[in-house]
Protein backbone atom coordinates (compact mmCIF):
# COMPACT_ATOMS: atom_id res chain seq x y z
CA UNK A 1 0.00 0.00 0.00
CA UNK A 2 2.86 2.36 0.92
CA UNK A 3 4.68 1.85 -2.31
CA UNK A 4 1.22 2.75 -4.16
CA UNK A 5 0.88 5.56 -2.12
CA UNK A 6 4.45 6.84 -3.14
CA UNK A 7 3.62 5.94 -6.63
CA UNK A 8 0.87 8.12 -6.62
CA UNK A 9 2.83 11.20 -5.28
CA UNK A 10 5.76 11.08 -7.85
CA UNK A 11 3.82 10.12 -10.83
CA UNK A 12 0.35 12.06 -10.73
CA UNK A 13 1.17 14.29 -7.87
CA UNK A 14 -1.38 13.42 -5.68
CA UNK A 15 -1.03 12.85 -1.89
CA UNK A 16 -3.41 11.47 1.11
CA UNK A 17 -2.88 12.40 4.97
CA UNK A 18 -4.69 9.59 5.91
CA UNK A 19 -6.40 5.92 4.07
CA UNK A 20 -9.18 7.62 4.82
CA UNK A 21 -8.23 10.52 2.35
CA UNK A 22 -7.33 7.73 -0.09
CA UNK A 23 -10.26 6.06 0.10
CA UNK A 24 -12.62 8.42 -0.69
CA UNK A 25 -10.62 9.43 -3.35
CA UNK A 26 -10.74 6.11 -4.86
CA UNK A 27 -14.30 5.51 -4.23
CA UNK A 28 -15.67 9.39 -5.91
CA UNK A 29 -12.74 9.57 -8.81
CA UNK A 30 -13.28 5.57 -10.13
CA UNK A 31 -11.45 6.26 -13.35
CA UNK A 32 -9.04 8.18 -12.36
CA UNK A 33 -8.00 5.17 -9.48
CA UNK A 34 -9.20 2.70 -11.83
CA UNK A 35 -6.76 3.65 -14.22
CA UNK A 36 -3.78 4.55 -11.99
CA UNK A 37 -3.93 0.27 -10.25
CA UNK A 38 -3.88 -0.35 -14.10
CA UNK A 39 -0.46 2.09 -14.65
CA UNK A 40 1.01 0.78 -11.26
CA UNK A 41 0.04 -2.73 -12.32
CA UNK A 42 1.27 -2.71 -15.57
CA UNK A 43 -1.41 -4.06 -16.60
CA UNK A 44 -0.49 -5.98 -20.44
CA UNK A 45 -3.05 -5.39 -22.96
CA UNK A 46 -2.51 -6.09 -26.84
CA UNK A 47 -4.65 -3.37 -27.93
CA UNK A 48 -5.10 -0.09 -26.05
CA UNK A 49 -8.96 0.62 -23.71
CA UNK A 50 -10.70 3.31 -25.14
CA UNK A 51 -12.07 4.81 -21.63
CA UNK A 52 -11.33 3.56 -18.34
CA UNK A 53 -15.18 3.60 -17.39
CA UNK A 54 -17.43 3.74 -20.58
CA UNK A 55 -20.90 3.26 -19.00
CA UNK A 56 -20.90 4.29 -14.92
CA UNK A 57 -23.70 2.11 -14.15
CA UNK A 58 -24.69 -0.58 -12.05
CA UNK A 59 -25.25 -3.27 -12.69
CA UNK A 60 -23.75 -2.83 -16.79
CA UNK A 61 -20.71 -0.77 -15.81
CA UNK A 62 -18.30 -1.34 -19.04
CA UNK A 63 -14.68 -1.36 -18.08
CA UNK A 64 -11.54 -1.11 -19.83
CA UNK A 65 -13.55 -1.37 -23.31
CA UNK A 66 -11.38 -2.38 -26.16
CA UNK A 67 -8.22 -3.69 -23.78
CA UNK A 68 -7.43 -7.57 -24.35
CA UNK A 69 -6.02 -9.45 -21.35
CA UNK A 70 -5.29 -12.64 -19.48
CA UNK A 71 -5.26 -13.30 -16.11
CA UNK A 72 -2.47 -16.13 -16.23
CA UNK A 73 -0.11 -14.51 -18.53
CA UNK A 74 -0.23 -11.55 -15.76
CA UNK A 75 0.60 -14.36 -13.08
CA UNK A 76 3.16 -15.50 -15.24
CA UNK A 77 5.06 -12.46 -16.40
CA UNK A 78 6.31 -12.23 -12.68
CA UNK A 79 7.98 -15.74 -12.90
CA UNK A 80 11.69 -14.88 -13.85
CA UNK A 81 11.97 -12.28 -10.32
CA UNK A 82 10.30 -14.02 -8.22
CA UNK A 83 12.57 -17.50 -8.75
CA UNK A 84 15.51 -15.35 -8.62
CA UNK A 85 14.59 -13.92 -5.83
CA UNK A 86 14.39 -17.72 -4.27
CA UNK A 87 10.29 -17.00 -3.60
CA UNK A 88 8.24 -20.23 -4.34
CA UNK A 89 5.23 -20.20 -6.03
CA UNK A 90 2.75 -22.28 -3.49
CA UNK A 91 3.74 -23.80 -0.19
CA UNK A 92 0.87 -26.12 0.52
CA UNK A 93 0.53 -27.57 4.11
CA UNK A 94 -2.56 -30.67 4.17
CA UNK A 95 -4.21 -31.85 7.15
CA UNK A 96 -1.87 -34.80 7.09
CA UNK A 97 1.01 -31.77 7.85
CA UNK A 98 2.52 -32.86 4.36
CA UNK A 99 4.13 -29.75 2.97
CA UNK A 100 4.28 -29.18 -0.71
CA UNK A 101 6.53 -26.92 -2.55
CA UNK A 102 6.10 -25.40 -5.79
CA UNK A 103 8.72 -22.93 -7.87
CA UNK A 104 7.24 -20.57 -10.06
CA UNK A 105 8.54 -21.92 -13.03
CA UNK A 106 7.50 -25.40 -11.99
CA UNK A 107 4.07 -23.92 -11.74
CA UNK A 108 3.35 -22.56 -14.97
CA UNK A 109 5.20 -25.39 -16.35
CA UNK A 110 2.28 -27.69 -15.01
CA UNK A 111 -0.33 -25.13 -15.91
CA UNK A 112 0.49 -25.35 -19.20
CA UNK A 113 0.75 -28.97 -19.68
CA UNK A 114 -2.32 -29.01 -18.44
CA UNK A 115 -3.61 -26.08 -20.62
CA UNK A 116 -2.49 -27.92 -23.57
CA UNK A 117 -3.84 -31.40 -22.61
CA UNK A 118 -7.44 -29.62 -21.90
CA UNK A 119 -7.16 -27.98 -25.62
CA UNK A 120 -6.21 -31.17 -26.98
CA UNK A 121 -9.93 -32.07 -25.21
CA UNK A 122 -11.63 -29.53 -27.12
CA UNK A 123 -12.20 -27.30 -24.21
CA UNK A 124 -12.02 -23.59 -25.97
CA UNK A 125 -12.41 -20.05 -25.03
CA UNK A 126 -15.88 -20.06 -22.95
CA UNK A 127 -16.20 -23.14 -22.00
CA UNK A 128 -16.80 -24.52 -18.46
CA UNK A 129 -14.41 -26.64 -16.34
CA UNK A 130 -15.74 -27.33 -12.87
CA UNK A 131 -13.43 -28.81 -10.24
CA UNK A 132 -14.10 -30.65 -7.28
CA UNK A 133 -11.28 -30.26 -5.23
CA UNK A 134 -9.72 -29.16 -1.56
CA UNK A 135 -6.95 -26.17 -1.25
CA UNK A 136 -4.35 -27.93 -3.02
CA UNK A 137 -2.03 -27.21 -5.55
CA UNK A 138 -3.63 -28.53 -8.13
CA UNK A 139 -6.40 -26.45 -7.42
CA UNK A 140 -4.08 -23.12 -8.76
CA UNK A 141 -2.62 -25.13 -11.19
CA UNK A 142 -5.94 -25.75 -12.83
CA UNK A 143 -7.20 -22.52 -12.15
CA UNK A 144 -4.56 -21.13 -14.42
CA UNK A 145 -4.46 -23.74 -17.23
CA UNK A 146 -8.25 -22.63 -17.69
CA UNK A 147 -7.68 -18.66 -17.53
CA UNK A 148 -4.48 -19.40 -20.21
CA UNK A 149 -7.27 -20.47 -22.70
CA UNK A 150 -10.00 -18.65 -21.70
CA UNK A 151 -12.22 -21.27 -20.18
CA UNK A 152 -14.32 -20.27 -17.48
CA UNK A 153 -13.47 -21.89 -13.84
CA UNK A 154 -15.62 -23.25 -11.13
CA UNK A 155 -15.15 -25.46 -8.15
CA UNK A 156 -16.04 -26.61 -5.26
CA UNK A 157 -14.97 -28.67 -2.07
CA UNK A 158 -15.06 -32.39 -2.31
CA UNK A 159 -16.18 -32.29 1.99
CA UNK A 160 -19.57 -31.33 -0.18
CA UNK A 161 -21.94 -33.88 -0.75
CA UNK A 162 -22.84 -35.49 -4.90
CA UNK A 163 -26.18 -33.34 -4.33
CA UNK A 164 -24.94 -29.85 -3.32
CA UNK A 165 -22.20 -29.94 -6.30
CA UNK A 166 -24.77 -30.99 -9.10
CA UNK A 167 -27.24 -27.85 -7.79
CA UNK A 168 -24.50 -26.07 -8.88
CA UNK A 169 -22.55 -28.02 -11.63
CA UNK A 170 -26.25 -28.41 -13.73
CA UNK A 171 -26.14 -24.88 -14.22
CA UNK A 172 -23.11 -24.34 -16.05
CA UNK A 173 -22.73 -27.65 -18.08
CA UNK A 174 -19.62 -27.66 -17.82
CA UNK A 175 -16.88 -29.56 -20.61
CA UNK A 176 -14.03 -30.88 -17.98
CA UNK A 177 -14.37 -32.20 -14.46
CA UNK A 178 -11.49 -32.12 -12.28
CA UNK A 179 -12.05 -34.22 -9.20
CA UNK A 180 -10.00 -35.69 -6.09
CA UNK A 181 -11.04 -39.52 -5.52
CA UNK A 182 -10.43 -39.19 -1.86
CA UNK A 183 -9.42 -36.51 0.88
CA UNK A 184 -8.48 -36.20 4.05
CA UNK A 185 -11.26 -34.47 6.23
CA UNK A 186 -11.39 -33.81 10.38
CA UNK A 187 -9.11 -36.71 10.36
CA UNK A 188 -10.41 -38.97 8.78
CA UNK A 189 -10.10 -40.46 5.03
CA UNK A 190 -12.69 -40.37 2.64
CA UNK A 191 -13.36 -41.81 -0.52
CA UNK A 192 -14.73 -39.45 -3.43
CA UNK A 193 -14.75 -42.06 -6.20
CA UNK A 194 -18.79 -42.60 -5.81
CA UNK A 195 -19.52 -39.38 -5.59
CA UNK A 196 -17.30 -38.76 -8.69
CA UNK A 197 -19.07 -41.12 -10.25
CA UNK A 198 -22.28 -39.53 -9.71
CA UNK A 199 -21.24 -35.86 -10.53
CA UNK A 200 -20.16 -37.73 -13.66
CA UNK A 201 -23.32 -39.67 -14.47
CA UNK A 202 -25.53 -36.90 -13.58
CA UNK A 203 -23.37 -34.21 -16.13
CA UNK A 204 -24.03 -35.21 -19.92
CA UNK A 205 -21.79 -32.09 -20.67
CA UNK A 206 -18.65 -33.56 -19.25
CA UNK A 207 -16.46 -34.59 -21.87
CA UNK A 208 -13.46 -35.27 -19.93
CA UNK A 209 -12.65 -36.24 -16.48
CA UNK A 210 -9.57 -35.68 -14.96
CA UNK A 211 -9.00 -37.09 -11.54
CA UNK A 212 -6.12 -36.40 -8.91
CA UNK A 213 -5.15 -39.73 -7.53
CA UNK A 214 -5.11 -40.15 -3.49
CA UNK A 215 -4.63 -43.33 -2.62
CA UNK A 216 -8.00 -43.39 -0.58
CA UNK A 217 -10.55 -44.16 -3.56
CA UNK A 218 -11.45 -47.97 -3.29
CA UNK A 219 -12.88 -48.28 -6.93
CA UNK A 220 -11.73 -47.37 -10.34
CA UNK A 221 -13.56 -44.69 -11.77
CA UNK A 222 -13.85 -45.68 -15.49
CA UNK A 223 -12.77 -43.55 -18.29
CA UNK A 224 -11.08 -41.19 -15.72
CA UNK A 225 -7.41 -39.78 -16.81
CA UNK A 226 -4.92 -39.01 -14.48
CA UNK A 227 -4.46 -35.26 -13.74
CA UNK A 228 -0.67 -35.88 -13.11
CA UNK A 229 -0.32 -37.26 -16.42
CA UNK A 230 -1.92 -34.01 -17.65
CA UNK A 231 0.72 -32.33 -15.98
CA UNK A 232 3.88 -33.87 -16.80
CA UNK A 233 4.63 -32.39 -20.11
CA UNK A 234 7.92 -30.75 -20.68
CA UNK A 235 9.06 -30.06 -24.30
CA UNK A 236 9.65 -27.08 -26.40
CA UNK A 237 5.09 -26.24 -27.13
CA UNK A 238 5.11 -25.87 -23.92
CA UNK A 239 8.07 -23.48 -23.53
CA UNK A 240 6.51 -21.88 -26.45
CA UNK A 241 2.45 -21.53 -25.41
CA UNK A 242 1.46 -18.16 -24.82
CA UNK A 243 -2.07 -17.35 -22.64
CA UNK A 244 -4.40 -15.82 -25.19
CA UNK A 245 -5.90 -12.11 -25.44
CA UNK A 246 -9.12 -12.03 -24.41
CA UNK A 247 -11.42 -9.43 -23.74
CA UNK A 248 -11.29 -7.40 -20.51
CA UNK A 249 -14.78 -8.40 -19.83
CA UNK A 250 -14.33 -12.13 -20.40
CA UNK A 251 -15.72 -14.07 -17.33
CA UNK A 252 -12.74 -15.40 -15.24
CA UNK A 253 -14.64 -17.69 -12.45
CA UNK A 254 -18.28 -18.74 -11.35
CA UNK A 255 -19.35 -18.15 -8.43
CA UNK A 256 -22.35 -19.57 -6.00
CA UNK A 257 -24.52 -18.39 -3.27
CA UNK A 258 -25.10 -20.19 -0.43
CA UNK A 259 -28.35 -21.57 -1.81
CA UNK A 260 -29.88 -21.51 2.09
CA UNK A 261 -33.27 -19.86 0.52
CA UNK A 262 -33.49 -22.20 -3.27
CA UNK A 263 -31.42 -23.67 -5.87
CA UNK A 264 -27.72 -22.01 -5.33
CA UNK A 265 -27.21 -18.85 -8.24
Amino acid sequence: MQLYRDWLERENGLRFGNYAEMWTWSTTDLPAFWRSIWDFHQIQSRTPFEDVLGDERMPGAKWFEGAEVNYAREVFRHIEAADAMGLPAIVAEDECGQVREIAWPELRRRAVSLALAMRESGVVRGDRVAAYLPNIPEAVIALLACASLGAIWTICSPDMGAPAVLDRFRQIAPKVLIAVDGVHYAGKALDRSAAIAELRQALPSVETLFVVESGLAQTDIPGARSLEAALARDDAVVDAFEPEWLPFDHPLWILYSSGTTGLPK
